[in-house]
Order: structure tokens, then sequence, then C-alpha cells
């Protein structure tokens, strides 16, 4: 029989046995010198610099940053971060058709060398682009073909003109608006070295374009199903944009062309047909031209009518088509050699032609009239009339499809020995049908160029893609990329997640679709075609998607420079494995 004094003794003991083993198993041991878990920002931390990665993993290829030249210019950090991680830099903006050709043609290379000059050396530069359907200076390129007046000068023969102050002789006398954002004064010389012309200064509080507006009063209403015309001369000392527009009583207007002039005095001129589902009553005309503080803009000689169709006619010479297609390839030329001489080697690959194939049908812009939008053909009679957004122009619409051929003779001729030229367009890796039209394009171009030799070396797939796109979607598109020989660049990638506040869970598909579309690209795209990745703008910050993708968080940085989720995953996808293993 067991002595129960004893079991007394050994049921405290017992319990302790067990509540040791049970704080055993719940606690690990203590081992000396024993490293803690890295959090996930503690990884991301310690992770290197992109262009470290490159250099080590696939030192064949270089990873680029589309930028604001602005933002690079005047924003230490952001320059820092960029310089730091990236070996090539393509602006988003500063080198396209309309932001350095001004309307009488001049080029100006302002933003650009001031970039450029603080750029490393051991940084490259990616031109984009020379020709795009949008962003081209419509202005100038339609002054070279639209019909001309015999004799020369203004246009004003083909319309009465109703200003009877248009150079400002009689000072303001019959111009109103001056109750606008702006200073103004009246100065001598005019445009045409005798005269006056009239100067606004904007406003510090001037931010729309409204916001500084001059009016001419009219005697009577304009009258709808009527064709009217208007021309002025005009200067900037920072290429301000001004445009036509009419008004009411209750100040509801009509608003026509858009003009950008430069430092010298530029003609202007337009016409329309008030149309029937337009505002009536329109009572006054004129400009406005506000939103760029402290910017000074001159007017003169403003004139304004109801066209004339028998004088029109008398004084209209239009160009043939021969003569537009030449006129149009001299300034194709032209544009090309200054910028790619301008240049020199500091740019190392060009987007010869940007977007050139049509969203559905898959066809050429500007080709058999297809265009972009709401744009639609020209029609032109004693004036030209483009139906073109205002910065719209489709070289192929008066060259033909000799238009591409051309540029990428023109690049091959003017641009440093060794640039690579390339096609981009966007949408390719979930549009099969125009994945096919971009190749087919380039085979044309190298089929069909006087060189008898191929000129396309690359093409580049823009990918502004979301969490949302598929794995197969884009290890097909760099397949076919592939398969013709030529260099496969992503020329323009960002991962949108639809919202500036993501949570978690969407850093991490962001992050993934990252890493993913990163290793379909090395693992599809043999290393000699591999000319590398651009991401498309560097942080989250709103300066940066004023215009371009508002409200998201699409990209490596967070709005603060702070590396995110998808940094890592980038980064991993360049190696080929998990890189924070190596802080284990």
């Amino acid at each position: 029989m067991t002595d129960i004094k004893f079991l007394k003794h050994l049921l405290p003991l017992a319990v302790s046995v067990a509540l040791f083993a049970c704080c055993d198993e719940k606690t690990d041991p203590v081992v000396p010198n024993k490293k803690p878990v890295l959090t996930l920002a503690e990884q991301i931390a310690k992770y290197k610099d992109i262009k470290e990665y490159v250099e080590e993993y696939a030192p064949g290829m270089t990873v680029g940053l589309g930028l604001d030249a602005g933002l690079y210019i005047n924003d230490p950090v952001y320059k820092t971060v960029a310089d730091r991680n990236f070996q090539i830099f393509t602006m988003g903006n500063a080198m396209k058709h309309s932001s350095v050709v001004r309307p009488n043609g001049k080029l100006d290379f302002g933003t650009i060398d001031a970039f450029t000059a603080l750029v490393p050396r051991d940084i490259n530069l990616y031109g984009h682009n020379f020709l795009w359907h949008t962003q081209q200076q419509q202005q100038y390129l339609k002054s070279l073909i639209a019909p001309s007046a015999q004799g020369g000068g203004s246009s004003s023969g083909q319309f009465d003109n109703v200003v009877s102050n248009s150079g400002f002789e009689q000072g303001t006398d019959g111009w109103s608006g001056f109750w606008g954002k702006f200073t103004y004064a009246l100065e001598q010389p005019g445009r045409d070295g005798s005269g006056k012309a009239i100067r606004f200064t904007i406003g510090s509080d001037c931010v729309n374009m409204w916001d500084a507006q001059l009016f001419w009063t009219l005697n009577d209403y304009l009258v709808k199903g009527e064709t009217y015309c208007y021309e002025f001369y005009a200067r900037s000392d920072s290429g301000l944009t001004c445009q036509f527009l009419g008004q009411n009583a209750d100040y509801d207007g009509i608003y026509k062309d858009m003009f950008t002039p430069g430092n010298d005095w530029t003609y202007f001129c337009g016409e329309f047909t008030l149309g029937e589902n337009e505002l009536g009553d329109i009572e006054r005309i004129g400009l406005q031209f506000g939103g760029e503080p402290g910017s000074k803009i001159w007017f003169d000689d403003f004139r304004f009518g109801k066209k004339n169709a028998q004088a029109a006619s008398a004084r209209s010479v239009n160009k043939t088509p021969e003569e537009k297609k030449e006129i149009l390839l001299g300034a194709m030329e032209s544009w090309i050699r200054q910028m790619a001489e301008h240049m020199g080697d500091r740019v190392v690959a060009w987007d010869v032609i940007n977007e050139p194939i049509a969203d559905g049908s898959n066809a050429w812009r500007g080709i058999n009239n297809v265009f972009n939008g709401q744009d639609k053909a020209p029609v032109e009679g004693n004036t030209l009339n483009l139906n073109w957004a205002s910065d719209h122009w489709y070289w192929g619409y008066y060259i033909g499809k000799e238009y591409a051929v051309k540029a990428f003779e023109y690049a091959r001729k003017y641009c440093a020995p060794g640039a690579k030229l390339f096609v981009n367009d966007y949408n390719l890796e979930i549009s099969p049908g125009k994945l096919d039209a971009i190749i087919a394009f380039a085979n044309y171009i190298d089929s069909n160029n006087s060189t008898g030799a191929p000129l396309v070396d690359g093409l580049g797939t823009q990918m502004h893609v979301n969490v949302s796109i598929k794995k197969e979607q884009v290890d097909e598109m760099f397949r076919v990329m592939a398969a013709t020989g030529k260099l496969v660049r992503i020329t323009e990638l960002d991962v949108s997640v639809g919202t500036d506040h993501p949570s978690l869970q969407q850093l991490n598909n962001q992050a993934n679709t990252y890493k993913m579309i990163v290793r379909s690209y090395m693992e599809n795209v043999p290393e000699a075609q591999r000319s590398g990745i651009t991401l498309w703008t560097l942080s989250d910050a709103p300066a940066e998607h004023i215009y371009w993708l508002k409200g998201d968080s699409p990209n490596l940085f967070d709005a603060d420079y702070v590396r995110k989720e998808a940094y890592k995953y980038f980064c991993d996808g360049i190696a080929g494995r998990n890189l924070a293993e190596d802080f284990k």
C-alpha cells in the first residue's frame, strides 16, 4: 500500500516537472550569438543599389529610368536616387518634337542641355523620341504645307476685318478683359519694327488659361453656319500657349485652335464655321493665355472677320501632294539631323518611331485615314483644316509608308556610330495582333530602305501593366519578340495597383508582378538580345503622376523615395534568386 505522506511530496514535484516541460516546448533554447530574424523592411534596406545587381548578374544589359528632366534638375534627392540606381536615362518629354521645335521651326535645347550637364558621364541617355503621332509641333508643320496667299504675307485679304484697333495704335480702345491676373503695357516698336504691340506679364496667382484673357467686342453676334477667319502675331519668352475663343454675355464660350509662340514674332491664323450645335450669342472674340506665372507674351495685328470665299479663292495657292511630301521629308530630316548631332554620343539608343500601330485595327497610324481618338481626315480648300488635336501630327498621312523608312534612314545617317535604333509600342503583351503588326512594321523598314541592310536594331515593348497581367501572356510576347533576332527592350515598365494608398497585399501582388516580368524577360530573351529594362518614373510621389497614372502607386520607390517591396522583388528577378538569403 502506497504511503500517503510520500504522495504528498511526490505530487508537487510532478507538477513542477510537467510545467517545466510545457515551457520548454514553447520557448526556443538560448543559443549564444544567434542572429535575429530580419523584418521585410530591414531586408529591403540591406539590398544594394539596382545597378550593382545588374552589373553582377546581367552585365550584358542595362536597367534604366524614364524620368522628368525638371525634377532631376531641381530636386537633389530625386537626382541622387536616380544616379545611384540606374545605368541609362530616358527623358520623358524633354526630347519630344513639340518640346524642342518652336512654332518658327527653330530648335530649343535649353532643358535638354541643363539636364545633360548634370548627368554623370557613366550614365548614358536613351533618345525618346524622333517621331510620334502626338506631342508634335503642329503649328510649324502645318505652316509648311498649308495654302499660301499669292504674294505672301498675311491672309487678311480672305476676310473683312472688323477689329478697328488691330495693332493697338489707339492703345487699348475697343479691347476688354483687363480684369485678368496679369499686368500689361503697350510697347514700341511692334512686330514689324514700327507702331505698337501689347505685352502681358502673367501674375503669380494666374494658374489657369482663363485667368488671362483679351477680348474684342463685336457689333453683331456670330452667325451659325458662317465661316470666320482670324490672324495675329505673337511672341513669348517661355513658349506660353494661347488659344482663340469667343464668349457670350454670360462668359460661356467657344474654344478653337491653340498656339505656342516662341521668342521671335510668329504669324498665326485660323478659321472656323460656327456649328448649329455650338454656343450662340457670341459677342466678343479674342485670346486666352494664362497659367504660367512670370511668363510674358506679346500680341500685335489681331484681325478677325467673316470669310470672303471669293477673295480667298483668288488669293489661295494650294501645294500639290508631291510638294507636301517633299517639304515634310525635308522637315523630318532637318529635325532628326539637328537633334542627333546635338546629342552626339551621349545617346546610345533611340526610339526612332513611337507607337506607330493603332489599337483595334492594328494598322499604321496615319495611313488610309487611320487616326487616334476623335481625329479624322484633314479638309483643304482655301485653307487647311487638319481635324487633328492641337499637338497631333500623322507623318504617314502626307508621306505614306515611306515616312517610316525615311525616319530610320535619317537616324542611321545622323546618329552616333553604334547607336541602336528601336521602334516602340504598347499593349504588345495583351494583343498578339498588335505585336505581329509591329514586327511587320519593322520588317517593312528593313526590306524597303535604300541601304540594302536592316535598319531596325530592336523592338521596344512599353509594358504599362497592372497586377492582373498573366505570366503566359508575358512569356509568349517575349518568345515572339526574341524570334525576330532583334534586340528586345522593355522601354517603359510600371505596374499599377489602382490606388495611391495600397494595402500590404496589393504591394505584395505588385512586387510579384515585377519579379515575374523580369524573370520572364531573362528566361525567354537570349542574352545577346537583351537590351535591358527601363522603369517608367522613379517613385509614387504626386509630382511624377500629375498626368500619368494619377492616384496610383506604380513604381519601385514610394512617395518619399523609400524602397518598396517591389524594389526587392525586382532585384531578386535580376539575380534569379532571393537575395535576402545573403543576410541570414
